[in-house]
């Protein structure tokens, strides 16, 4: 009988301590209202965060040029595949909104943009021919890259980012990968990599990489400033650096969900409806809202002029990219 009171009083103790502790952690709380500093409470703020994506252009450079250095580093999660590419299409539906859309040709699926775009292409009509252009795909790479010195953008220095790029910095890559007569070099190694000379200029009024170099010494990747050895201190420094990187998967083909193949089918509804000039302005627009440049890419070696138009904006379908037409091009350094 004693024993089982002295359980029930211990009992009894217990809850009064715990309801103790919950009253004093209200009056903490409560105390909280005297000391709140100016980053403690949420203001639910637009302010935009830094993009993972390292976008220079010759516009921002000095004189129209851009010049920055900066080196491929390998993709942490995937080492191999440190090169992500896909295809991708830029499609603009009727209230002028565009946006990109990745191909699901890039995985050897079928695709009725691309179906469109050949029966288009290979139609008699001078019109379907010039519809064509804007269902054009276009082939595009996505690899990280440590920003080293970039004297329009010092605050990205030191800073691992995801760096999108054409078929002619591909080009360059696959030359120190693959060279015709040269001593091969893995760009992508930590220790024996190259650092790449980024230089932007103007051409036809979009972004040319063709003055772009690595330079022509092997060197290793430096971190704080400091070239990193192959020892084991330092490449524990290489792999917390480099597993701090934005994630390149984000970046990768994604399947298209019934959202997305709805807009897609939406907007080639446009080019077989029934109106034959309905299709013609999504093409270059009505001159109010639209921006025509003429410029040249090459698809297997064979340039193709078209028209493009930079009109109203909306957001990338996949997330993963902004921007607009004319950033599209620009990437590609055509």
């Amino acid at each position: 009988m004693i024993l089982k009171w002295q359980s029930r009083g211990k009992q009894k103790l217990n809850e009064l301590k715990f309801k103790k502790a919950i009253k004093m952690a209200e009056n903490n709380e409560l105390m909280g209202i005297f000391n709140l500093g100016v980053n403690d409470v949420d203001s639910h703020s637009s302010e935009k965060k830094e993009s993972v994506l390292y976008r220079p252009s010759a516009d921002q450079g000095k004189d129209g040029i851009y010049r920055s250095l900066i080196r491929f580093i390998p993709n942490p999660k995937n080492p191999k595949k440190s090169i992500v590419r896909k295809f991708v299409y830029w499609l603009t539906d009727t209230d002028g909104n565009g946006g990109y859309y990745d191909s699901p040709t890039t995985i050897n699926d079928k695709c009725p943009v691309q179906d469109l775009f050949f029966k288009l292409r290979n139609s008699e009509s001078a019109l379907d021919k010039k519809n064509s252009d804007g269902l054009k795909r276009r082939e595009i790479f996505y690899s990280l890259v440590q920003i080293i010195k970039d004297p329009h953008a010092e605050e990205l220095e030191g800073k691992i980012k995801v760096f999108k790029y054409g078929q002619k910095i591909k080009q360059k890559i696959d030359d120190e990968l693959k060279p015709q007569f040269a001593e091969a070099t893995q760009i992508f190694d930590p220790f024996e990599g190259k650092n790449f000379e980024l230089t932007i200029t103007k051409q036809s009024g979009f972004n040319n990489y063709d003055s772009s170099k690595f330079q022509g010494n092997i060197t290793p990747i430096t971190i704080g400033g400091v070239a990193m050895q192959p020892n084991q201190e330092d490449q524990t420094k290489i792999i917390e650096f480099v597993t701090a990187a934005p994630s390149l998967s984000d970046f990768e083909f994604k399947p298209w969900t019934d959202d997305i193949r709805m807009k897609v089918m939406g907007i080639l509804s446009q080019y077989t409806g029934s109106n034959p000039g309905a299709a013609m302005e999504v093409i270059v627009g009505d001159g109010s809202q639209s921006l025509a440049s003429t410029v040249t890419e090459t698809v297997s070696d064979t340039p193709v002029t078209e028209t493009a138009t930079a009109e109203k904006v909306a957001p990338a379908v996949d997330g993963n990219d902004d921007g607009n037409l004319t950033d599209f091009l620009n990437d590609l350094g055509i």
